[in-house]
């Protein structure tokens, strides 16, 4: 069966999210897709641009997307509920943890991390509402919190997501 790079990547961030970063392994990923090592090299040079990609896939499905999806509709904030519910949440907290112990990943976090609040506040900006800055701020750090506890059940995400955000942008 022939895979493509994009099916190398699915597997490795289906892995990270099940497994953890250890199992980022060459042969584990062979195994995980039932193929050879030289099916590995025919996409990637090595280990390390294997993971490089993984966190490009990373960005563009749970960031690059999302930010596409949402620009520009006329209600930006239910849109970004809809595109946020069927994240892949507990791979968020994968990535996460992996950050903690590596650098390459932690650059990557970093950077997707103020793209999203730099969105959710052109979405608050956008809305007209007073402290954009800090609103994105909040909603932003309740999610990472949310999926931090656990709590990655996607209608009990869309629901507090709902919550917090009416809480933060009501009258005062």
């Amino acid at each position: 069966m022939r895979r493509t790079r994009t099916d190398w990547l699915s597997a490795g961030l289906a892995l990270l999210r099940d497994e953890g970063e250890h199992s980022l392994t060459i042969d584990r990923l062979c195994r995980a897709i039932g193929l050879s090592k030289g099916s590995f090299y025919h996409h990637f040079q090595n280990a390390d641009a294997y993971r490089a990609a993984l966190m490009d896939r990373w960005e563009q499905t749970q960031t690059d997307a999302p930010i596409e999806q949402t620009a520009g509709t006329a209600d930006p904030l239910r849109a970004l509920q809809a595109v946020i519910e069927p994240l892949d949440h507990p791979l968020e907290l994968a990535v996460r943890a992996w950050a903690v112990r590596n650098a390459e990943v932690r650059a990557a976090l970093h950077r997707v991390d103020e793209r999203r609040l730099a969105h959710l506040k052109q979405i608050h900006d956008q809305l007209g509402h007073a402290h954009a800055a800090e609103l994105a701020a909040l909603e932003y750090a309740t999610l990472v919190g949310l999926q931090t506890l656990g709590w990655t059940n996607r209608s009990d995400l869309a629901r507090l997501h709902a919550q917090a955000l009416a809480g933060l942008t009501g009258p005062s």
